[in-house]
Parts: C-alpha cells; sequence; structure tokens
C-alpha cells in the first residue's frame, strides 16, 4: 500500500491559495479531494494560522446588524489567515442571524464561508441552513476619494434602525447618514473594526448614506443594515 503524501505547513497553504485565486472554478469536493493528500504524520489536518486575539467577535449584546457586521469582519480575517474555525463561526452567525446578500447581490457569505472551511479543514461541518426569517442585509462596495458612494434607504418610524460599515483593508473609510431635510444623523470613521450607526426615527422616511474614504486607491467594504 503506498504510504499517504505528506505536506508541509507551506505546501498546504499554496494548495489553499490556488484553490482561493480560483475558487468559481473549484468545485468544493474536487477542492477537499485535493487537499486530502496533505496529511500530517499523525492523520491530522495540518494547522492553520489564527486569527488575531483582539479581533472583535459577534456577542449577543449586540443587536442583529452588528452581529453581522462583526460575523463579517471574522469571515475577512479567517480568509487571509485561512483559519477554518473563525469562517465556520462566521458562516454559522450569518445563518442564524437570517443575514443575507442585497438584493442586486448574489454572494451569499455563509454559504462561501462554510465550503471555505471545509476545504482548509475536512472535518469541519458546514452550517445547516434552517431557512429563518430573513434578518440584515449586507453588500459589497468600492469607494476611493475621487468616487463617493451615496445610497438611500426608508426606515420605519419607532423601529430602530441600524447601519454598521465594515471595512475590508486597513484604509480609513467612513461613514455619513443624514435624513430627508439634510440634517446629520451619524458619522463615524474606521480603519479596522465595524462602525456602527443607529437611531430610532421619529418618522417614516428616506436617509442618505454616505461612504467616502481619503485613499485615492479603490477601499472595499461591507455595508450591512435592517
Amino acid at each position: 500500500m503506498r504510504s499517504p503524501v505528506l505536506c508541509s505547513r507551506s505546501d498546504r497553504k499554496g494548495v489553499i491559495e490556488l484553490i482561493y485565486r480560483n475558487w468559481s472554478i473549484f468545485p468544493l469536493l474536487g477542492s477537499v479531494s485535493l487537499l486530502s493528500g496533505c496529511v500530517s504524520g499523525t492523520g491530522s489536518t495540518a494547522s492553520q494560522t489564527q486569527i488575531p486575539s483582539d479581533t472583535a467577535r459577534p456577542s449577543s449584546d449586540d443587536g442583529p446588524v452588528m452581529q453581522a457586521a462583526l460575523a463579517i469582519s471574522m469571515g475577512q480575517e479567517g480568509e487571509t489567515h485561512f483559519d477554518a474555525e473563525a469562517l465556520r463561526t462566521a458562516a454559522q452567525t450569518l445563518d442564524s442571524l437570517g443575514a443575507r446578500p442585497d438584493a442586486d447581490q448574489q454572494e451569499d457569505l455563509s454559504k462561501r464561508w462554510g465550503e471555505q472551511a471545509m476545504v482548509i479543514d475536512p472535518s469541519t461541518a458546514p452550517p445547516v441552513y434552517r431557512g429563518r426569517a430573513l434578518g440584515p442585509s449586507y453588500k459589497k462596495g468600492m469607494v476611493s476619494a475621487v468616487s463617493t458612494v451615496s445610497t438611500e434607504q426608508i426606515f420605519l418610524a419607532g423601529k430602530k434602525a441600524s447601519v454598521a460599515l465594515v471595512p475590508v483593508s486597513s484604509k480609513l473609510i467612513s461613514i455619513t447618514i443624514s435624513d430627508g431635510q439634510g440634517k446629520n444623523i451619524c458619522n463615524r470613521s474606521t480603519s479596522s473594526k465595524p462602525a456602527n450607526c443607529h437611531w430610532l426615527p421619529l418618522f417614516t422616511e428616506r436617509y442618505r448614506i454616505n461612504v467616502q474614504t481619503s485613499a485615492r486607491q479603490p477601499v472595499s467594504y461591507y455595508l450591512v443594515s435592517n
């Protein structure tokens, strides 16, 4: 019987990076099979780099929008550090919240990160999709110093409104929200952790959300709202 191929940590990381760069053309099972040849001498999966300990994690003390924002931030870190546990936790959190992509976006982060966690660690169980009621929505965008992004959203009177900005890079990025009369409701800036705006509308009206950065190169972000 042929002995299993032994792959070093760097070899395994290289395989994972190859899969990530070509994620759209690698079927999940094929990716797992590709990695199945890389085993340690004891038959366990190779260890992966853990995300920094100071990375904010979702808490039940946070509202659904902020929980989703923190989960997205954790998922981004999990991708960067090939951390199966972080990816699985992010996927499960988004699924339990009923968080879903905005109407014009098709990328389901819960499904994506659940599959990537299985690629990194084939023993990882994927999230159990329960089909819960819809929760917060998230949308990925891009902004630069010469392209301020403005969107409008209606929030209902007497119902708490919440919008969170999740930075994808270390570039400083800001969010400003104003009401229908142009009155400033919230202004937050961040370069690392999600920034949250929440308020209680007195009237049902349309609010303008502006995302800005001083960086000349395009900066990616996620916008999460209820």
